[in-house]
């Protein structure tokens, strides 16, 4: 690797984890929890960082995996991880560095106990034949929505359009669920139409969904909900 090849790598991991630290100091300040951030990177190019809350949360144990936890990572991850972009993971963890994903401690050999013969002597024992376990059958390839060949649908198709440049215009992330496949495949086919925003199903089964991202993300206002989740008497 060149010297300006590594110079390309060191600014781009110091502008990520500029990034993350501004988006978690930004989540944090929402929530009016004072906390204290530490940074580290890992040998795999991964980002660590350590909330240190300023305040006592009830069932949070330093360390430990907690849905508030998971929660910032989760946003963290979403808004530094640009689509389009080499993705690198965050790890968050709440009063310490999370531990390395993979990593299991070793168990101990399990060492079979001895035999005694009417004699009193011990005798080894043979450990018993492993059984061969099965292999795995290999997962079917991912559905592509946008592939499927259907009848045209206006009114479906107008209100894809109308979310995914709402998603652009307001920077906000939008999650469709409990939608079939075809549904799928109509939004995902209307949001490419639209500039300034991608379109991605995740998840499996009965969890897989649209995520609309916006190419310019736009903080959440301190305070304040979008229009959408207001009540309807306001």
């Amino acid at each position: 690797m060149t010297d300006s090849q590594v110079t390309a790598t060191v600014q781009a991991l110091d502008e990520r984890r500029t990034q993350a630290v501004a988006v978690l100091e930004q989540l944090l300040r929402s929530m009016d929890l004072p906390a204290t951030l530490d940074t580290r990177e890992l040998p795999d190019g991964s980002l660590s960082i350590a909330v240190t809350p300023g305040a006592e949360l009830p069932g949070v144990a330093p360390g430990r995996r907690t849905p508030l936890g998971d929660a910032l990572q989760y946003l963290v991850n979403k808004l530094v991880n640009k689509p389009g972009e080499e993705r690198k993971w965050i790890a968050v963890g709440i009063g310490a560095h999370p531990e390395p994903r993979g990593a299991k401690a070793a168990r101990p050999p399990s060492v079979p106990a001895p035999v005694v013969n009417g004699n009193g002597v011990a005798q080894a024992v043979r450990p018993a034949p492993v059984a061969p376990r099965p292999s795995t059958p290999p997962r079917a390839a991912e559905l592509d929505e946008r592939t499927l060949v259907v009848e045209e649908d206006p009114a479906f198709d107008a209100a894809a359009r109308s979310l995914a440049e709402r998603s652009a215009s307001s920077g906000r992330i939008y999650a469709v669920v409990t939608l079939g496949a075809v549904e799928r495949g109509r939004l995902l086919t209307a949001a490419d139409a639209v500039s300034g925003v991608g379109a991605n199903a995740e998840g499996e089964g009965r969890l897989r969904r649209v995520v609309l991202t916006p190419d310019k993300m736009v903080p959440m206002p301190r305070q304040r909900l979008p229009v959408d989740d207001l009540p309807d008497d306001d």
